[in-house]
């Protein structure tokens, strides 16, 4: 795919915004993605070796490019997985990079091909900022929010300052060329530092002071650099204005900003310019990129650049920027990359005239909301996809006309940062499933007061041709601070029985000329001037003239509540409502789920015991009921009911609903499926096999004539991931098909339209995209497809006279390993649980060694011969798993080694280790004894196991106790 470019023809900006290739569609029985591209930018940096690769760091994971931008190729061999990233720095002149997540660091020697942890600092809450010396690869700056630790045997061992730091808060470093470090701080604690906002040490961080001088005017350090060239040159921001210092912070001066035309805005991001000392380049939240090839003049010359040059993530206003890289030698190859918050990626090679963007395969879009056309089933399918989280300009909305194989944003007139639902008309669709129309969609989602105050409204959005072109639809939102504000607005819902001429029963047809009734749910926004105080905006809104005016629809919903001590101001409030769905068969009956906020840990404070959970309208929406009896409680049997983010209604039988419940709260944070069979009036746990952190989507396979085909998407990280589940007998048990799915999965869920009989596929919204799953015929749902059990080993991998694809405890598999095994008459690797409590294996799969990083113990190369094992036991707390390696041959130099956390649930100890539980039965066979609560389950949970690991052919393991 070409990069995109805008410069030369701003005013058609939004049909420039990607070029289209042919429908890929998932493979059978494994995820995949097409996209959107683009997406959360954290960290992005220059080669200067080589200034045309790059590595970029975003929520979507990390990647680099080695053609200046053009395509990018994701590298996280030795990375846990849902990885969040805060910083990324490279050396000058050795492909080494050092990457920045939470309490860790990760180094990798080879540019991104491999990871490895390095010792993280002591006593470390969270890495926010590094900082590497140039010239040489070892030098390491690190500081979190109020610590500084400096390394200089690249992350080996580290140093703390000799000097007591303080109540500091440190939000920018930069270790200078000349081997000083600087530090801003936005925050100084006059008993420390006397107040300094910039400190600087000559010790190697042994020791820190502030700067012989302070910069006037400025409130804080956002940003601080020096040149490369020159390191006595400084420049440093509090966001709003820019100084800059020639003698390493002996004197500081201010830089002037340009004065005619749009005022900078917040200052997003600083860079110096490497060729030139002076040089600088500034990114304003308002204005654009400013470029100077001398700041340090009473009256610079700035070169502004913005939407009409290119420089911009939504088609009308400039980009807030994360990340600025600069081309070495800029003075001769006048290259800038820029990372735009959560706008992707940027590029120009003309000092900033003609800007580009470059996403190809850089896959970081936070998609939170889906909606597939209701009829097509072709090529031609329309899907939607709305990108959530972001308070930056973005592409909020992304557009597929090729059911999902590209993806091109859909954002003219759309005047959102997020988008968090998306709701087709399927009265104003046609019925011929092949042809493209015009229809209506509405969407629901959040702007921003981006450029000013006047452009924030209600978070409301409507498009009557498929998405081409938006208007916002916020006439009746309450004005909160002069604006029209319900908070984010997390759902839009369309009543299908509201047509002008509604059938007797069931929803109205297609072409029945377009709904009118609609609901949308968000945050509200709550008055916490005192307890008890009505809301300032609802947390539902009603229409009944297609979105044209909207009324305040939450009578019935708590207010806030005073959790105390007396006078504290310690409220909890309902944080808004998300889904909503009706009865289909009488759309006067709705349900709702809702969470709650409040602040954790407050000593003398009460649990809270506002209502939360499931709410029921049976007048329309009028007023609502609680519904949440059996539903999870944070504390004691009066306390507040566990947040419920999705809900699903059986429409066989509307009397059944499932509701996602989460409990963000907890120290592993908590997800589970309830059901009720009587309409909200009782819940029961329908969770078995579910695993994750917490249920945010759920979907009824509208194929299933008794509504009992459901699917759970549920969110997590690398050592506890989430995925989307299925069950197939309303909710009694669930079986996970999440192969390949990004671990902190999906947020969103969609079923594209398919014929009857057809394989259903599945899209799922993640943080890397919009992934695509097609299932295959799978009968026994271990994760290998029926008709590749039958077709290895005679169909019967463990030799007990049954076949494979019948039974839900063995798994035969085509084998992963790297060498070619043809002369030893095998390959082919079967997982089979044995006879006990635990009978149901899930996302069974042979992995290649190389996927991996080397394990050192062992020895580079010794796993390749045959990979590695991966499978999931749900409902299982303990159990004896035999992996046949048919054609093997092991000896006594064989071991087994898991890849994994060594402790379970606890994502900053991956690692290889040797699984104890493990036993050498013959030749071809391994016995695993699993212990959900012991080593050798990626999960801290005592009722599912996730596996992985395989066997290791080394020597020097014969006569170790092999504890590493």
């Amino acid at each position: 795919m070409k990069p995109e470019t805008f410069c030369l023809r701003p005013l058609l900006v939004a049909t420039l915004l990607c070029t289209t290739s042919p429908a890929l569609f998932a493979a059978l029985g494994s995820w995949s993605t097409s996209g959107p591209a683009g997406g959360n930018v954290v960290a992005l940096v220059s080669y200067e070796a080589s200034p045309t690769t790059l590595w970029a760091a975003g929520r979507g994971g990390v990647f680099r490019s080695t053609s200046g931008g053009t395509s990018w190729t994701r590298i996280e061999i030795g990375l846990p997985e849902a990885l969040f990233s805060t910083d990324l720095v490279a050396a000058t002149s050795s492909p080494v990079v050092y990457l920045a997540a939470g309490r860790q660091i990760y180094r990798s020697g080879n540019g991104g091909d491999l990871w490895v942890p390095v010792t993280p600092p002591s006593a470390v809450d969270f890495i926010n900022h590094l900082s590497l010396r140039r010239a040489g690869s070892n030098a390491l700056l690190a500081a979190s929010y109020n610590s500084l630790f400096v390394s200089s045997d690249g992350g080996g061992s580290w140093s703390a300052p000799g000097a007591v730091l303080g109540s500091n808060q440190y939000t920018a470093v930069d270790y200078a060329a000349d081997g000083t470090l600087y530090a801003g701080l936005a925050y100084s604690d006059a008993a420390t530092f006397s107040g300094a906002i910039v400190l600087r040490s000559t010790t190697g961080g042994a020791s820190w002071a502030p700067t012989p001088a302070q910069p006037g005017g400025l409130g804080g350090i956002d940003h601080i650099v020096s040149s490369p060239g020159t390191p006595l040159r400084l420049f440093a921001s509090d966001g709003v204005n820019l100084v800059t210092s020639s003698n390493g912070g002996s004197s500081w001066s201010g830089i002037a900003l340009p004065e005619a035309g749009t005022a900078c805005g917040v200052i997003n991001q600083i860079a110096a310019n490497p060729s030139v000392a002076s040089g600088l380049i500034v990114g304003c939240s308002a204005r654009g990129l400013l470029v100077t090839a001398d700041a340090t003049v009473a009256s610079p010359v700035w070169q502004t650049y913005d939407a009409s040059n290119g420089f911009t993530a939504n088609g009308t206003q400039p980009p807030q920027l994360s990340a600025i890289a600069v081309h070495a030698n800029f003075a001769t190859t006048p290259s800038i990359w820029a990372g735009a918050g959560d706008g992707g990626l940027l590029a120009t090679t003309t000092g900033g005239s003609c800007w580009s963007a470059i996403n190809n395969g850089f896959q970081s879009t936070n998609i939170r909301a889906l909606a597939t056309h209701p009829v097509d089933t072709g090529n031609g399918a329309v899907f939607l996809a709305g990108y959530g989280d972001s308070t930056t300009t973005i592409r909020a909305l992304y557009k597929s006309a090729d059911s999902g194989g590209s993806w091109n944003p859909s954002n003219n007139g759309l005047n959102a940062e997020q988008i968090r639902s998306i709701a087709i008309d399927p009265t104003t669709v046609d019925s011929d499933p092949l042809t493209a129309e015009n229809f209506t969609v509405y969407a629901a989602g959040r702007s921003e007061r981006i450029p000013d105050a006047a452009a924030k409204d209600g978070g409301i959005y409507k498009s009557s041709n498929a998405g081409a072109s938006w208007s916002t639809i916020d006439s009746g939102i309450a004005v909160v601070n002069g604006r029209p504000d319900m908070g984010t607005a997390r759902t839009i819902a369309l009543d299908p029985r509201s047509c002008l001429t509604p059938p007797a029963s069931g929803p109205c047809v297609i072409g029945s000329g377009g709904l009118r009734k609609i609901f949308v749910t968000g945050g509200g926004r709550a008055n916490l001037t005192a307890p008890g105080l009505p809301y300032q905006s609802a947390r539902i809104y009603r229409s009944a003239d297609a979105g044209a005016s909207w009324t305040a629809s939450d009578s019935g919903l708590p207010l806030p509540q005073d959790l105390g001590p007396p006078g504290s101001f310690n409220y909890a409030s309902m944080g808004g409502v998300v889904p909503l769905v009706f009865d289909p068969g009488n759309t006067q009956t709705l349900y709702i789920g809702t969470f709650i906020n409040w602040p954790q840990g407050q000593a003398g404070a009460v649990d809270p015991t506002l209502a939360n959970g499931v709410f029921k309208s049976t007048d329309g929406g009028a007023s609502w009921l609680h519904a949440s009896n059996g539903l999870p409680r944070y504390a004691g049997a009066a306390s507040s009911n566990w947040d419920v983010l999705a809900l699903a209604i059986n429409p066989a039988n509307p009397q059944i609903l499932y509701a996602g419940t989460s409990n963000l709260f907890a120290g592993v944070p908590t997800g589970n499926v309830y059901k009720t069979t009587n309409g909200g009036t009782s819940w029961s746990l329908a969770s078995t096999g579910i695993a994750g952190q917490d249920v945010r989507a759920l979907f009824i396979d509208p194929n299933d004539p008794t509504g009992d085909t459901v699917y759970a998407g549920t969110g997590g990280n690398g050592a506890n991931p989430g995925g989307v589940y299925r069950t197939t007998n309303g909710g009694s048990s669930w079986n996970s098909i999440s192969l390949g799915l990004p671990a902190d999965s999906a947020t969103a869920l969609a079923m594209p339209r398919r014929a009857a009989g057809a394989a259903p596929r599945i899209l799922a919204g993640t943080t890397a995209g919009v992934w695509d799953y097609t299932s295959p015929s799978d009968d026994d749902a271990d994760g290998s497809p029926s008709a590749v059990e039958n077709a290895l080993v005679g169909g019967d991998g463990n030799g007990d006279g049954i076949q494979d694809s019948t039974q839900a405890r063995v798994a035969s598999l085509n084998g992963s390993g790297l060498l070619a095994r043809t002369a030893q008459g095998g390959g082919a690797v079967t997982v089979a649980i044995q006879p006990g409590t635990c009978t149901q294996l899930n996302d069974s799969t042979s992995l290649a060694a190389a996927l991996y990083p080397p394990d050192n113990i062992a020895g580079t190369g010794s796993h390749d011969a045959w990979g590695l094992a991966s499978f999931s036991l749900p409902a299982c707390a303990g159990a004896s798993v035999r992996v046949t390696f048919h054609g093997a041959s092991f000896g006594a130099d064989w071991s087994w080694r898991n890849y994994g956390p060594r402790v379970p649930g606890n994502a900053d100890t991956f690692g290889w280790y040797r699984f104890a539980g493990a036993r050498l039965i013959d030749a071809q066979t391994w016995e695993l004894r699993l212990d959900a609560l012991r080593q050798g389950n990626y999960r801290d949970d005592a009722n599912d196991i996730l596996f992985v690991g395989g066997p290791a052919q080394s020597a020097d393991l014969l006569f170790s106790d092999g504890l590493q």
